[in-house]
Order: structure tokens, then sequence, then C-alpha cells
């Protein structure tokens, strides 16, 4: 075939590669286009700090359904008498709610006007609202019904 020819069809040979929109790859398995267009800044003009702030929760939400997810299988390994891996598991909960704790850090950079600045626009939205989180709590036996 010459340079100028089409690309045939994938045939379902083996040692063949399919073309590139069959393939799995990095971007499409973790939906990193569809993940990046999430972050939807409100202000006009757009404030530089919204986004940090966006990105930073949404990253907050992403590891709160870990956890979730690692506290469920806890709970269960439990029942089953599985104590190594429960360990294992709260160990990994633990080291995230160290990385939750770090990223305050960046969000600290925020100087409270840039805060200012778009905080007006996200009334009354609040972080206590956070669902996960207050799931988190009550999996974890807080369980205030007056929260």
């Amino acid at each position: 075939m010459s340079e100028d020819s089409p690309t045939p069809p994938y045939s379902g040979d083996v040692d063949m590669v399919p073309p590139a929109e069959d393939m799995l790859t990095y971007a499409t398995y973790l939906k990193v286009y569809e993940l990046t267009d999430l972050q939807e800044v409100l202000s006009e003009p757009p404030m530089h700090d919204e986004l940090l702030f966006i990105v930073i929760h949404q990253a907050y939400e992403l590891w709160f359904k870990q956890i979730l997810f690692a506290l469920a299988e806890i709970i269960e390994r439990l029942g089953a008498g599985d104590i190594f891996e429960s360990r294992r598991l709260l160990e990994r909960v633990i080291s995230i709610e160290k990385l939750l704790v770090q990223q305050i850090h960046v969000l600290e950079t925020m100087m409270p006007r840039d805060f200012a600045s778009f905080r007006s626009i996200l009334n009354p939205a609040s972080g206590f609202q956070s669902v996960q989180f207050r799931e988190g709590e009550f999996v974890s036996g807080i369980r205030d019904t007056r929260v």
C-alpha cells in the first residue's frame, strides 16, 4: 500500500492493531475529556481562583467516593472475620484522609479577597452540603440527626 492509501479496516486479526478510535486509551478509560469539562466557572468575568476552588472540591468528592467504597468493603470484610484485609483497607482510608488534609494547604493559597470575588454566586451553597461527607460520618458512627 502506498502512503496515500487509506488504512484497511480492522479485520479482527489478533496481529493487527485496531484503529485509534477503537483502542482503549488513558483518556477514554478515565474519561478525561468529560471530567475536565465538569469545571464550570460561573463568575463573570471569570475569576482565576474559582477554578482552583472547583477542582479542589471536586477532588474531595472523588476521594469521598473512594473512602465510602473502601468503608463498605471494610464492613463486609469485618463481618466475614477478615481482620487483615480490613486493616489494610482502613490504612488506605487513613492515607486518603491525610491527603485531604494536605489539599487544604493548596486552598489556603487563595487570598480572602480572591474567594470573596466569586463567593456571592455560590450562595447558599456550602461544603457542609456534601452528601458523601455526611455518608462517611454516618458509616463511621457519627449519626447526629441534627446535621
